[in-house]
């Protein structure tokens, strides 16, 4: 699995940390608008994204849709730091390596990299749409002031999302829909001393270390809308993400899990207004970890009549922002936020910047 080879050795040159941290979130695929909006998406799904936070959306969208170029690069602000510190030693010394390793102690250092191909149609009462996407994703931790030691947790997917949302006939503003996902994945978690990193076999180790599965899964999503309100659309969801439970083999898991969502949109002047609260992993499947703050995503969306639209939000309570020039044929996204990396809501934060250009009709 070259991509996940090549996330876990650029991540090794970019490390990362901890002695208190929770496991990271490796969701298939969060785009960037998503991601400004503090990961509030589940009752606002109306493009490429409805295919994996819910796909009953899909039935918003309209017309014909294709993205051919999507690459998106992901960095957290201490992976910045550390890489400069990092191009400047010899990464053959174990020393040196050991040296810089403990000037990260207790820090989170992340990398992503994805790209996606997607197609949509509308087609009488339904919306469909299908996916190609690889992303790789590596979170590096690192242990131990005296002896350091560094944890890799990467996954790598590739895979093919084939879904559809469609309108319920006599029931005005009930949406439902399901993604049918076939994924590949490769990942690692183990520990490395600077030792085995200095070595020249260490990319050999990585490959050893490596665990490959493939998993074949569903998302089920639910979606109403009301205009009951009359200064306001009301939007309510409900989705099962991995039904059932992909079994990846060797490799990481990916668990059932359960999200909710509320979403209210206005029209002001030409502009549209979103406002939208998740909760993820109510029923707690899959995860251990009780923290309700965690589970908590808040975000908000101005769609101005132009080609620009900017969000904020906050992402398990940590403030995210993010902005989108959309000129048709070619867009770019912006967004940063900020990510639970302790075991509580509030412990320790890991500050990320994410950028987007794609290509396409939208």
């Amino acid at each position: 699995m070259y991509i996940c080879h090549g996330i876990v050795i650029l991540a090794v040159l970019l490390w990362a940390s901890s002695t208190a941290f929770a496991e990271p979130y490796f969701g298939f695929h969060r785009g960037t608008r998503t991601l400004g909006m503090g990961g509030a998406f589940t009752a606002v799904a109306d493009d490429q994204n409805a295919l994996y936070f819910n796909p009953a959306g899909l039935a918003r969208t309209e017309g014909f849709r294709l993205g051919i170029l999507n690459p998106q690069v992901e960095a957290s602000e201490d992976a910045i730091d550390l890489f400069n510190d990092m191009s400047d030693i010899d990464m053959d010394d174990s020393k040196a390596v050991a040296d810089v390793m403990r000037q990260y102690v207790g820090d989170n250092n992340h990398v992503k990299v994805a790209t996606e191909f997607y197609t949509g149609f509308r087609a009488g009462s339904a919306g469909v749409m299908a996916s190609a996407l690889g992303q790789a994703t590596a979170d590096i931790r690192i242990r131990n002031l005296v002896n350091p030691v560094a944890q890799i947790n990467a996954v790598a997917d590739y895979g093919i999302m084939v879904g559809a949302g469609m309108d319920i006939p006599y029931v005005d503003g009930l949406k439902v829909g399901a993604t049918l996902k076939s994924i590949a994945r490769t990942s690692i978690n183990e520990d490395y001393t600077a030792e085995q990193i200095a070595d020249d076999n260490f990319e050999d180790i990585i490959d050893d270390d490596q665990e490959d599965g493939t998993g074949i899964s569903a998302d089920i999503g639910v979606l109403y809308t009301t205009s009951a309100l009359k200064v306001t659309d009301l939007n309510l969801a409900l989705v099962a993400q991995n039904v059932p439970e992909m079994d990846f083999g060797d490799a990481m898991d990916a668990k059932t899990q359960f999200n909710a969502g509320v979403a209210l949109s206005q029209k002001v002047m030409g502009m549209t207004v979103t406002e939208a609260l998740d909760i993820y992993d109510f029923t707690e499947n899959a995860s251990d970890d009780d923290s309700l703050e965690k589970r908590l995503h808040l975000g908000v969306e101005l769609a101005l009549p132009a080609v620009l639209s900017v969000r904020a939000g906050l992402n398990q309570g940590y403030f995210t922002a993010g902005a989108t020039l959309n000129f048709k044929v070619v867009k770019f996204d912006v967004a940063t936020y900020g990510e639970e990396v302790g075991v509580v809501g509030g412990q320790k934060e890991d500050r990320r910047y994410v950028a987007q250009i794609s290509a396409g009709w939208f």
